[in-house]
């Protein structure tokens, strides 16, 4: 019997409920603290260390930041489903060989991304539109944070391994550590010394690094079947390429989504012009979608793994029940964030900035008033995300990507961008290209799923 520590668990027996909570709570506390990260920086900044500019700074930062987080995520995902299909058919030499596969590449990989985003920095500050008083405040934030992409790419290589094995508990507890660092090095750089944005990336990069050891540490004396040896570190070509090819479309899907999000807060720059009071607010908002989004982004991300699994050990039917399960219980979290957001959204924008610093209370008006359009969108997410984990864990990765990049770039970011040129146009109107969006893609993605073209049988 597998402890709640244990390297392995399997996840194709035993009681359906009950495996889909347990493999998904400890993912959604760990994906909690992983949002606590930018959350922290975002409070402490507005409340220690720059008010308005100070948010705008950090919002703008993180958007870019969420980018690459979006795209390493998601390539990732392709060690969790090669190595759960490997382990659900108990296929050992295979598993051990995607472990060591996983690990270099996402070495090479995190490298390439380091440089790439810290070369590229200043031009991102320049497309995003910021606005000026935010600009080098933004340029620093971001290129400082930039400095800790290896170590972002390190630590979700290794979750995506933990995962892969049945097991979840082990990167939330890291994550926990590296957050509790986290947030003591915030308040001590950007309150104590007074740093500012600087002392917030300064204090995330440090506690990515602890994190991404103790998972390495965590992986060499665990039960996992994987030696540390230099031979088997090597990048064996035909599961890299199986790797990809289930990565690479989640991992592009996470990046034209981003890329979205970004062209929005563009959008939204140019709607405040030189006032950052919009992009501050919407900022704010998005900080607080993202702790909104994550029991629907958590489960997911954990049918991925049991359909992986099931799917290995030739038990579809109990994949597709796992997956009507998750869409009840993240649609019950989404209907109280929706409440919530539709009866007190300015005192949930107020907790983000200091009421009486320069600027505030537009922040709030103009938060407010996307958070009540947008927050329709916590009743269809769950269908988009747990469908999309669950064609993921099929290994129908490419349906998922193209029918997300539809709804985003067909729908989303025209309809944004419709809405913010018209006359009186606020950022209320902006808010309601996302919903319907996702009513889109819902649509799409159940016909799908009815038409069980995602059984891999219907494609060999």
């Amino acid at each position: 019997m597998a402890t709640a520590f244990s390297g392995q668990k399997n996840l194709t027996k035993g009681s359906l409920v009950g495996n889909l909570v347990g493999f998904a709570i400890p993912f959604l506390l760990a994906n909690l603290l992983q949002a606590l990260y930018g959350a922290v920086d975002l409070w402490v900044v507005g409340r220690f260390g720059g008010g308005k500019i100070g948010v705008a700074s950090v919002s703008n930062g993180s958007e870019v930041l969420h980018l690459v987080m979006s795209f390493i995520m998601g390539l990732t995902t392709g060690a969790t489903v090669l190595i759960g299909q490997f382990f659900g058919a108990n296929d050992k030499r295979n598993t051990s060989r995607s472990v060591g596969m996983t690990l270099s590449f996402s070495a090479l990989m995190g490298v390439v991304t380091t440089m790439v985003m810290v070369l590229l920095s200043p031009l991102l500050v320049r497309a995003l539109h910021t606005p000026q008083e935010a600009a080098a405040e933004t340029l620093a934030y971001l290129k400082i944070c930039s400095w800790g992409i290896f170590f972002i790419f390190g630590f979700n290589a290794l979750a995506a391994i933990f995962r892969g094995f049945g097991n979840s508990v082990a990167p939330l507890v890291f994550i926990g550590i590296a957050c509790t660092c986290n947030i003591v090095g915030d308040f001590l750089l950007v309150s104590t010394f007074q740093l500012g944005v600087k002392g917030a990336a300064y204090a995330t990069i440090a506690s990515q690094a602890l994190s991404m050891v103790l998972a390495l540490v965590y992986l060499k004396y665990g039960n996992f079947g994987f030696k540390f040896a230099l031979p088997n570190f090597r990048i064996v070509w035909d599961l890299a390429w199986r790797y990809l090819k289930i990565g690479m479309p989640i991992a592009v899907q996470g990046i034209l989504i981003s890329l979205s999000f970004l062209f929005i807060v563009s959008i939204v720059n140019a709607m405040g012009g030189a006032d950052s009071a919009p992009a501050a607010g919407y900022g704010i908002v998005n900080r607080i979608n993202g702790f909104a989004m994550l029991p629907a982004f958590s489960f997911a991300m954990a049918m991925a793994a049991i359909t992986a699994q099931n799917i290995g050990a030739n038990r579809p039917v109990r994949a597709i029940k796992t997956l009507w399960v998750a869409i009840a219980i993240t649609m019950a979290f989404g209907v109280v964030f929706l409440i919530a957001f539709q009866t007190i959204p300015e005192k949930m924008v107020a907790l983000f900035i200091d009421r009486n610093s320069d600027g505030a209370q537009e922040v709030i008006r103009h938060g407010a008033l996307y958070a009540k359009s947008f927050s329709w969108e916590y009743i269809l997410v769950p269908i988009v995300f747990c469908t999309n984990g669950f064609f993921n864990g099929c290994g129908r990765a490419f349906f998922s990507m193209a029918n997300n990049l539809f709804g985003t770039f067909v729908i989303r970011v025209p309809v944004s961008y419709f809405f913010s040129v018209m006359a009186d146009a606020t950022l209320a109107h902006v808010g309601f290209a996302a919903p319907l969006a996702s009513l889109t893609t819902n649509i799409v993605a159940l016909i799908y799923l009815v038409s069980g073209r995602w059984h891999p049988k219907m494609h060999a």
